[in-house]
């Protein structure tokens, strides 16, 4: 029997132990055994094993009584899915596959710039430091994932703050294993987890020392957590229901944009609660999450001051909409989450031929991997798109669960197993692979450009200009103070207004010591400053460093003997 089994089922008893029972109309004779004849269920009686999901947990009423032992039935074997090696082979394919990333590029500009913040947030809380105004740009509190980054990048560097962030996304993919098995049975749960850890987006995020990893582990753990609560008692019940609610807080407080999924939440333990136990309990259940979310994320920015909230309006509340086309966005989510999605969708279909109280369950986990796609795709644009699906996904791959489980029903033994995981291979052999490697190749290598500003800040000693510069700065932090840095994004030089009038005040005066481009994001400034350098005079090509071109400026440091570069 299913070891998630929650209703109790009375022990089975033997025809032996039988005889030791004394009838009720007799209390202390014992009848002679002939007395008894062999069990049968009543006919038309739905058995454990007999149940479209014969390792689903069982529901409320829904349970014939126990087949004594010795009547004519031999025990089930458990199931593959029963056994713990399946879901352990899952969590090793998915740290193969993020490992393999781990060390393959330097820093993006979103790790540099979270592990330089947790850096400096140490420094404030510890010496009284002065720091940027992480709060008014961050989309995330930087009080939370950052500190813990920076204490990972403390230990062992970049490769330890990935992976920090691999731990947090096997512990995703294990909430989601244990959520599917308590909703659909463990069959169910085990085809989940493999579409889930074999996805782009998750081999992404085992190996980015960003706060998404972080993130998704608490919403995972909240919905884990909200669903388990409706096999508890009232009091744990209760217990659970709070603390979901402060953990979707905490992960709201981790990426604000994780509120588009608290609804999403709420509305999955509501009905989890509903169909365990039907009548008013899942309304209840799904206003007590929402109250004591509600209270936590009052009290969070109660304490952090009002910089805060209006880091969440500019970031998130008030987010402009870009230009990229919406049919874009779309295309990019699909084919980053196809396979889900479609089996998401075919389970929304499959389940309405399930139980009453259990059919807007899985339509509800489908839509929610909709959600992120729509949502950029309203904003039209298409920014860290390739992360933020993979929070959908997460619920999304509970109701593909559902559908591959329902799917191989048709064959009863083992022989499911190679059948459901040939699409799951090759979709991990033929895209995922691929897809999640050329992310990891998007932004160019910094190792060598790195190296030799390192070199040339000492002989050129003042204010550095460069395009995503938070990358430099963390590397070089411990040389170069955060006050030297400029970027192309931003720039006010006093007495001028901010934007290219300031970017050529500068220039002209030589604040720049060092200016390094890679005309990438920003290429129609770093275009607007070359001219600048060009026709104000004073700056030489130092180097090309790959998508790097470093200039320097000739009033701030001499030009070494045998150097030679090109001058504007």
């Amino acid at each position: 029997m299913n070891g998630d089994q929650d209703t109790a089922l009375e022990p089975p008893v033997s025809a032996r132990g039988l005889a030791a029972i004394p009838p009720p109309e007799s209390p202390g004779h014992q009848p002679a055994p002939s007395q008894f004849r062999e069990f049968k269920p009543p006919a038309g009686l739905a058995t454990w094993d007999s149940s479209p999901f014969a390792d689903a947990p069982a529901q409320s009423g829904r349970v014939g009584p126990a087949i004594p032992e010795g009547a004519g039935r031999r025990p089930r074997k458990p199931g593959l899915a029963a056994r713990p090696w399946p879901l352990l082979t899952v969590l090793v394919v998915q740290l193969a596959l993020s490992l393999r990333l781990v060390w393959s590029n330097t820093a993006f500009q979103d790790e540099g710039l979270y592990l330089r913040a947790g850096h400096l947030e140490w420094a404030r809380w510890l010496h009284g430091a002065a720091i940027p105004d992480f709060p008014a740009y961050f989309s995330g509190a930087p009080a939370l994932y950052p500190p813990i980054g920076a204490l990972a990048d403390s230990v062992g560097g970049l490769a330890a703050a990935r992976l920090l962030s691999l731990c947090f996304m096997l512990g995703v993919t294990s909430l989601l294993w244990a959520t599917a098995a308590r909703l659909y049975g463990r069959r169910a749960a085990l085809l989940a987890a493999a579409l889930f850890g074999t996805l782009a987006g998750t081999q992404l995020l085992g190996a980015f020392a960003t706060y998404d990893a972080m993130a998704l582990f608490l919403l995972a753990l909240a919905a884990s957590l909200g669903v388990r609560s409706a096999d508890g008692r009232p009091w744990t019940r209760v217990t659970l229901l709070v603390t979901t609610g402060v953990l979707l807080a905490t992960a709201n407080a981790t990426i604000y944009s994780t509120a588009l999924f608290t609804p999403v939440v709420i509305v999955v333990v509501a009905l989890t609660v509903w169909r365990k136990h039907g009548g008013g309990a899942g309304p209840v259940a799904g206003l007590t999450v929402l109250g004591s979310w509600l209270l936590a994320v009052v009290a969070a920015i109660t304490v952090a001051g009002p910089e805060y909230w209006h880091g969440i309006a500019a970031t998130t509340l008030a987010r402009p909409q870009s230009s990229f086309p919406a049919e874009a966005v779309l295309q990019r989510a699909y084919i980053w989450t196809s396979l889900i999605l479609v089996l998401a969708a075919l389970g929304a279909v499959l389940s309405f031929r399930g139980e009453a109280r259990g059919k807007l369950l899985v339509p509800v986990l489908a839509a929610a991997g909709l959600l992120i796609p729509a949502e950029q795709a309203r904003l039209h644009t298409a920014v860290s798109l390739q992360k933020h699906v993979v929070f959908g996904a997460w619920f999304a791959a509970i109701a593909a669960g559902y559908a591959m489980a329902r799917l191989s029903r048709v064959d009863q033994g083992y022989g499911w197993a190679p059948v459901m995981a040939l699409p799951i291979a090759a979709s991990t052999l033929f895209a995922s692979m691929g897809q999640a490697a050329a992310l990891f190749a998007a932004w160019p290598n910094s190792a060598y450009a790195v190296s030799l500003i390192g070199a040339e800040t000492g002989l050129h000693p003042g204010n550095y200009l460069a395009e995503d510069y938070d990358v430099e700065a963390y590397y070089l932090r411990a040389s170069v103070p955060w006050q030297r840095w400029s970027s192309t994004y931003h720039f006010s030089y006093p007495g001028t207004p901010p934007g290219t009038a300031s970017y050529k005040a500068a220039i002209d005066r030589r604040y720049f010591s060092l200016v390094i481009l890679n005309f990438g994001d920003t290429a129609a400034v770093d275009r607007q400053i070359t001219a600048d350098m060009r026709s104000s005079g004073g700056y030489y090509v130092l180097a090309r460093a790959g998508r790097f071109t470093i200039w320097a400026s000739e009033d701030k440091a001499s030009v070494p003997a045998g150097r030679s570069g090109a001058r504007y």
